[in-house]
């Protein structure tokens, strides 16, 4: 072989290890990482299940430490105060945007949504994890308050649910289930823990169309009628008997096994709880019985609520960054998210899936689900108010038991607020 025909052979060989490496794909190149993420409870498997599927395409291993919501919250503040803890990856619920993201701690991904693509994805949820023009966080999955009620217990009591449609009505149809003894309670309240703001006086508020702070964090839910109006329904409830006094020392969980035992005719809770009222036999017992509505609200304001969102942000210390964007991208695809709503019982972030006629027929009361998404909005974004729902928890417990009155709630609340924006 002349100089010529091995210098054009070389030159072959060369051009064909540039072509491979140029089109190798991430799996290959990725092999070997591992990437660590906090996140919580993993309902329905989803990213047990992503997981696997991710590694088998990629290559990549993914570490997922699971932390209950009952510890998450200082779990995350710990881990991010003390440097990332290892992580790569850690959700970020939409309650505590605000307080994660204002140390600078995560790195921004806005690449992962182009603004050439944004529509395909909920708006509203979109906009919650973007801070200062940045996206912060994947939307992982959305949700909010529900309500579900027991068929049986109504028919008995005489009420129709159709015509259950304000508070006042609500109240009424307690009355009946009460004078007939179609149920222990008419409702069982959850006040354990500060997310039960989402599930109880929060929303029942929300629903009223009141807004509890103004832009800079000041209380006026004590300058107009509603929230005293909400926390007296609530004491005038519970001293009839319509509420079940129990439900101070009660989370949302706990509430839906009591709905779920037919111990109530309603439940106020979560995507997730409603959706297994009605349809997972092993947390209810009334499954057939249980179907979902809108929340009450007023005569002039059909329904409303609380909305909350997950969502998994990537941190700066990561030394993985490009492979955990990757995973984010995997695990928000739409396939995965309609797994996750199907099998986690969340309804997603992909606006395209709201049309998913898989997804529809897997859930009861689905297209009452979404509808009361519209009728929501997210709760306030301030840096400390984890700590005010924390305060809330603890004066609706003494609202139930007795402690406090409605009116030393509101201005208990109101002094709360004052010292929280005072630090």
């Amino acid at each position: 072989m002349n100089h010529k025909s091995r210098f054009l052979v070389l030159a072959l060989i060369v051009m064909l290890c540039l072509t491979t490496i140029a089109v190798a794909p991430a799996a290959v190149r990725a092999q070997g990482v591992t990437l660590r993420a906090l996140i919580r409870p993993d309902e329905g498997a989803n990213v047990a299940t992503y997981v696997e599927k991710f590694k088998a395409e990629t290559g990549i291993d993914v570490q997922v430490d699971f932390v209950g919501w009952a510890e998450i919250y200082n779990k995350t503040i710990t881990t991010l105060a003390g440097g990332g803890g290892g992580y790569d990856i850690i959700f970020v619920p939409s309650a505590n945007v605000v307080e994660f993201t204002s140390g600078g701690w995560f790195e921004p991904i806005s690449d992962l949504i182009p603004a050439a693509e944004k529509d395909q994805w909920l708006a509203s949820v979109v906009d919650m994890y973007t801070r200062d023009g940045e996206l912060l966080a994947m939307p992982w999955y959305a949700g909010g308050a529900h309500m579900a009620y027991n068929k049986d217990v109504l028919s008995k009591a005489g009420v129709d649910p159709a015509k259950v449609v304000t508070w006042t009505d609500f109240i009424d149809a307690c009355a009946k289930v009460k004078e007939t003894n179609a149920a222990p309670f008419c409702f069982v309240p959850s006040a354990k823990y500060p997310g039960e703001f989402y599930y109880f006086w929060g929303s029942l508020v929300a629903s009223t169309g009141a807004e509890l702070f103004d832009a800079d964090g000041k209380a006026i839910f004590q300058n107009s009628p509603e929230a005293l109006t909400v926390t007296q329904l609530i004491k005038d409830a519970v001293d009839k008997g319509y509420f079940d006094k129990a439900g101070a020392a009660l989370d949302d969980y706990e509430t839906l096994i009591e709905f779920g035992n037919g111990k109530s005719a309603f439940l106020l809770d979560s995507t997730w709880s409603v959706t297994q009222a009605v349809k997972n036999p092993e947390l209810s017992k009334i499954v057939g019985s249980a179907d979902i509505m809108l929340i009450p609200g007023t005569a002039d304001l059909r329904s409303g609520g609380y909305l909350y969102a997950g969502g998994l942000g990537l941190l700066k210390t990561s030394e993985n960054k490009d492979a955990a964007k990757q995973f984010l991208t995997f695990l928000t695809s739409e396939e995965a998210q309609k797994h996750h709503a199907i099998q986690g019982a969340n309804m997603p972030t992909r606006t395209s899936l709201y049309a998913d006629k898989d997804i529809a027929a897997s859930w009861t009361g689905f297209a009452t689900l979404a509808e009361q998404l519209t009728y929501g909005k997210f709760p306030p974004q301030f840096a400390w108010f984890e700590e005010w729902r924390r305060s809330l928890a603890s004066s609706m417990q003494d609202l139930i038991n007795g402690a406090k009155t409605p009116e030393e709630v509101i201005t208990f609340l109101v002094a709360e607020t004052e010292r929280l924006n005072a630090r």
